[in-house]
């Protein structure tokens, strides 16, 4: 019994450490006719106590489309097809810093 839980907790952990490690957010699908643009990248941080999958997919949109505004500044843009991946830990601050990229379409 001991030796089940022990795997059990094993597993979970590290699908734990491994789900927080790269995402991908907003795929295009092959249906959608858009305009792609271009990419864009980002790099930002995470405090560890809210490293949740939503909170970076979240933080990687905001900073990309922010990104994508500054490059075609006279022309309304989306950010699709985003992926992210975490790049260090600051452990004085208990900060993560990620890097996202995304494709930047027309809207």
């Amino acid at each position: 019994m001991k030796r089940k839980i022990g795997i059990f907790s094993v597993m979970t952990l590290v699908g734990l450490l491994v789900s927080c490690t790269t995402g991908q957010h907003m795929t295009l699908r092959s249906s959608e006719n858009v305009e792609i643009l271009g990419t864009v990248q980002s790099t930002f941080n995470v405090t560890g106590a809210f490293r949740y999958r939503r909170v970076i997919n979240t933080q990687a949109y905001i900073n990309l489309l922010a990104e994508a505004e500054k490059k075609y500044p006279d022309t309304l843009v989306d950010v699709r097809d985003i992926s992210w991946a975490i790049g260090g830990e600051e452990a004085a601050n208990n900060n993560y810093e990620y890097t996202a990229t995304g494709k930047v379409i027309k809207k």
